[in-house]
């Protein structure tokens, strides 16, 4: 395997590609592809890591603005050089941008060639040494669309909190919307994100204007002076300690409270604002303190974890992460937790010789830093009840359709709003691959079977696929699909780079492959992007894709980047996802 930086040049210029192509063949560190039609940038982008992009914003024969869209949201490493047909005023306003996104240079056609070859170096020692944030700022984005003269209107985010909508007329910013913001209030907010993603969601633009051109020169200034106040190292800044995410934390033991305080005693990013020893007692200070997450205990005197998220959900709703001692009676209650309003949950941190106290610590740190992120409105009270399993197909009956199912963070409660309400009555089965510890997937699964007419199983190697059956795998493991004269069988194995995140990309592949247009690929919440490649081949060969609409995940990057990627799947809320699959299925 080489290992050369890998550059992709696209461009619809054959002579000017050719140029570049040979000219940077000079250089032993390079291994250059090149896209020149539609299309081929994506296969190049999925097949290779990328290190340097190098683009036309203005190529006739390829869509750079699609191309930059789909980098700031499933190939944020990438750095990125626009080239433009001429000088550009809205591009040459935002060149000297003190934002260190993932644009590295603006360069106007015709350029030396020389100097194209000198910036993807540069481009190359900016990503070793991480001298950049992942993602492309919003002054940029209106700028490329301005250059292009393009009609549109594009979604914006940061983070999972964080969305916008900007339109454009003939590449002039008309309107902005963010939350209940609109017009140039709504501009000046998401002018003042950090470097996003964005999609085209439309290449029309229905909006009336509520921003002028004036308006928007006025933001585009007001925009400038807070990022470079904001860049000046000698000012401080007095909203710090406020931004920190405010953590209050419920346990009935005091040593527990202070381990758990201990973990965020050096983090700059979270302060702890109180504490209770019982659920009673922190529902009295919740309303006061006003956190932003909660960790809750599952076992206490007075007022346990289950009657306090309860009331919490009513009361002051506020994102909170169960802490579990995990044994057979506390996983029910946790998964109690999550049904009733919980957004995860994580083990206490112990001293037994079997378990990593420094990992357990860095699980709880991480768990609250995602917590913060979460959209209230995504928790709810999920409706279960106990169903019969009563067997649809006699043993031996062949498996028709296979439904995928890829999940991470925030996949517990999105798993316990989904399979309760699939039916067993088509000759399907469905395999989840969910990122999740293997030694909580067990009790998870045991847990599900009580509230699904499917039978939830946990998977194992070799074993016959059934209709009316439902498999789980942990990310820690590769799930793939067999097909035998006798019918499908299940392949399970050690993923042997887990930490990269490939399952689901896997299992989707293996299920493309054996069911072709007989398979469906869905993804739910989850950070990262795995499952983006694996359901665009489920697309490829005539199957369905389904992603859960990120407005209602926990969290959104996971369905963001595959909605990015996969135009084709329908994006829709987790409530209409059994309807959609049934009628696929019965179809």
């Amino acid at each position: 395997m080489s290992d050369k930086s890998k550059i992709l040049i696209v461009d619809d210029d054959l002579f000017f590609v050719n140029d570049l192509y040979e000219l940077l063949k000079i250089y032993d560190q390079f291994d250059v592809r090149t896209a020149t039609s539609r299309g081929e940038e994506l296969f190049h982008l999925r097949q290779e890591k990328i290190a340097v992009l190098v683009v036309n914003l203005h190529a006739a024969g390829v869509n750079g603005l699609e191309v930059l869209s789909l980098v700031s949201t499933s190939y944020r490493h990438i750095q990125c050089i626009v080239m433009t047909s001429g000088e550009h005023p809205a591009l040459k306003a935002v060149a000297s941008c003190r934002c260190k996104d993932s644009i590295h240079l603006f360069l106007a056609k015709p350029s030396n060639l020389e100097t194209i070859g000198c910036a993807i170096l540069e481009s190359l020692q900016r990503l070793d040494e991480n001298e950049y944030q992942p993602g492309i700022s919003v002054a940029k984005i209106v700028a490329f669309f301005e250059a292009a003269r393009k009609t549109a209107r594009i979604a914006v985010r940061f983070g999972t909190k964080k969305h916008g909508l900007l339109d454009f007329d003939k590449g002039v910013l008309i309107n902005a919307v963010c939350e209940k913001k609109q017009g140039v209030e709504a501009a000046l907010e998401i002018f003042d994100w950090p470097p996003l993603g964005f999609i085209i969601e439309a290449e029309t633009c229905e909006a009336g204007r509520t921003i002028s051109p004036n308006e928007l020169e006025t933001i585009r200034v007001t925009s400038r002076l807070k990022q470079e106040s904001a860049n000046n190292p000698r000012q401080e800044n007095p909203m710090m300690k406020e931004q920190k995410i405010g953590l209050f934390i419920v346990d009935d033991s005091k040593m527990m409270r202070k381990v758990i305080a201990s973990i965020f005693k050096d983090d700059p990013f979270v302060r702890v604002v109180g504490e209770a020893e019982n659920g009673e007692e922190a529902l009295q200070l919740i309303p006061q303190l006003k956190p932003d997450v909660i960790t809750l205990d599952v076992e206490m005197p007075v007022m346990d974890g289950l009657k306090t998220i309860k009331h919490l959900m009513i009361q002051a709703p506020t994102p909170t992460v169960m802490l579990s001692s995990m044994t057979q009676d506390g996983a029910t209650v946790t998964f109690d937790a999550l049904k009733y309003g919980a957004v995860d949950f994580v083990a206490k941190p112990s001293r037994n010789a079997d378990v990593d106290l420094n990992e357990q610590t860095r699980d709880i740190a991480r768990k609250v830093h995602l917590a913060a992120e979460v959209e209230l409105e995504a928790v709810r009270y999920v409706r279960a009840v106990s169903k019969d399993k009563q067997a649809k197909f006699p043993s031996g009956a062949r498996c028709e359709k296979i439904v995928a199912i890829g999940a991470a963070e925030g996949g517990y409660g999105a798993l316990l709003k989904l399979l309760p309400h699939l039916s067993a009555e088509h000759p399907a089965a469905y395999l989840i691959m969910f990122y999740a510890p293997s030694k909580h997937l067990e009790s998870f699964v045991d847990y599900l079977d009580r509230f699904s007419p499917l039978r939830i199983k946990r998977a194992a190697n070799n074993i016959p696929i059934e209709p009316g059956c439902c498999y789980f795998a942990s990310g820690e493991e590769y799930l793939t699909v067999h097909e035998r004269e006798d019918g499908l069988v299940l392949h399970l194995s050690s993923a042997p780079f887990a930490s990269q995140r490939g399952s689901i990309n896997m299992m989707f592949f293996s299920v493309a492959e054996v069911m072709g247009d007989d398979a469906v690929a869905v993804i739910l919440s989850g950070v990262g992007e795995d499952g983006s490649e694996g359901m665009a081949e489920i697309l490829r060969v005539g199957g369905a894709g389904i992603v859960q609409d990120p407005v209602g995940c926990l969290y959104r990057d996971m369905p963001w980047s595959v909605s990015a990627h996969c135009r084709e799947a329908a994006v829709l809320p987790d409530a209409e996802i059994p309807e959609t699959i049934q009628g696929i299925l019965a179809a």
